[in-house]
């Protein structure tokens, strides 16, 4: 039996393929993820919308459940059924099973529907996303997608798991009881290795911190990053001087507080920016920036370029 270690670090560049052209042909942005949820590839065609539910440490954790527990159903019911996932959007996963274990989900769709009368949630639990400003205006963003195409897509990806995954490795990818993924998987998946296969690549590594006040503080900080944000605001929030605040913060993030707020609304932009509809101006404004002149200086720092030249850059590879 083949490990699957050996199989994700072995067939990298297969499955970066499949997820890219996946994404491109059907329009349904994708990603793969082990057993709890956990990504294990870049997201391919993911949108502003996506991106910041996943940059965000307490809608992230919800899209992982919404993952797992979508792969989970598929073994169960042995077919892969699209739900509505925890904001509101139509997703599907289905399982891939090397020999007698399932190692991980492909999850796909990411679609607003005119009509969810046909889907279910996967979660209780759902995230009200109307009274953040950025975050209503990227959903607005969305196309509408028709429910045949989300089908459609799940069954194309069926086909395409049971049949053309099965010929890379002795092995069949039918559905069955899910198992655990070693953790070490994570840290030896290698990044996609051509220009093409980059431009759509989303990374959602994320620092958790010990302290309970510093979760608290990153909490305020992601809530209102369409304010402008002060340490001594935010030390204030949580009870604690701002010098304290302060010290526990560098020693716990290894930046500064300044450095990370800064780098969390740049973080924001390089995502509105990939939405054409989105003017830099407005961006700022939206992320707590008094001054669009000192928006672009924040971001060339962090970033060596101007928002102007990153979209034009993103623009370039979408082409």
């Amino acid at each position: 039996m083949l490990e699957p270690e050996s199989y994700f670090i072995s067939n990298q560049k297969n499955l970066d393929k499949i997820l890219r052209e996946f994404a491109e042909a059907t329009g349904l942005p994708t990603i793969l993820v082990d057993t709890q949820g956990d990504e294990l590839t870049y997201g391919y065609g993911f949108t502003p919308f996506c991106q910041l539910m996943r940059n965000n440490e307490k809608t992230r954790a919800r899209c992982q459940k919404c993952d797992m527990f979508g792969g989970r159903q598929a073994v169960r019911d042995n077919q892969s059924l699209p739900y509505i996932c925890h904001a509101g959007l139509i997703d599907f996963s289905y399982p891939i099973k090397l020999d007698e274990q399932v190692v991980g989900y492909i999850l796909c769709g990411q679609a607003k529907v005119s009509n969810q009368k046909e889907f279910q949630p996967i979660l209780k639990q759902k995230t009200d996303w109307s009274k953040d400003p950025i975050l209503s205006e990227a959903y607005a963003n969305l196309p509408t997608v028709d429910p045949s195409k989300i089908k459609s897509g799940a069954e194309l990806l069926k086909i395409i798991i049971n049949n053309y995954l099965s010929n890379i490795v002795n092995g069949t990818f039918e559905v069955g009881a899910p198992g655990p993924l070693p953790k070490s998987i994570k840290n030896k998946v290698a990044a996609p290795t051509d220009d093409r296969q980059q431009r759509d690549q989303i990374n959602f590594t994320v620092i958790k911190p010990q302290k309970p006040e510093i979760k608290e503080a990153l909490n305020y900080i992601n809530k209102h990053l369409n304010e402008p944000i002060t340490l001594d605001e935010v030390a204030k929030h949580i009870y604690l001087s701002s010098y304290y605040l302060s010290k526990c913060f560098k020693k716990e993030m290894h930046i500064n507080f300044i450095t990370y707020v800064n780098n969390k609304k740049i973080e924001r932009a390089k995502i509105l920016l990939q939405d054409s509809t989105w003017s830099i101006d407005s961006i700022a404004r939206s992320l707590g920036f008094s001054q669009t002149s000192y928006f672009s200086k924040t971001f060339r720092k962090t970033t060596q370029i101007s928002p102007s030249q990153y979209r034009k850059h993103v623009q370039a590879q979408s082409v």
